[in-house]
């Protein structure tokens, strides 16, 4: 994909209501071939594996899903306040 073509289909997608990005993203993710779809099971259990054990290990701490949700909504609420899109955000 070029640069150009990315920046476009980027623009359209933010024209989307969220719900409707919601359902693009779910197309395009339920498009990836078979053969990607388990390299990325792999990643994802690998990921997962290491964090159980980081926690396990006590090498990490728990935050209550409260607090993530409320920190998440907050920097959404900053973000939407700027009129920023959340991806020039970060």
């Amino acid at each position: 994909m070029t640069d150009a073509l990315k920046k476009k289909a980027e623009a359209l997608a933010a024209k989307l209501k969220p719900h409707q990005r919601i359902d693009l993203a779910d197309l395009l993710y339920a498009s990836i071939p078979q053969e990607y779809q388990k390299e990325i099971d792999l990643a994802w259990a690998r990921e997962i594996d290491g964090r159980l054990d980081e926690y396990e290990a006590g090498k990490v701490k728990c935050i209550p899903s409260k607090k993530v949700h409320a920190a998440v909504r907050r920097r959404l609420n900053e973000i939407k306040a700027r009129g920023l899109s959340s991806r020039r955000a970060a």
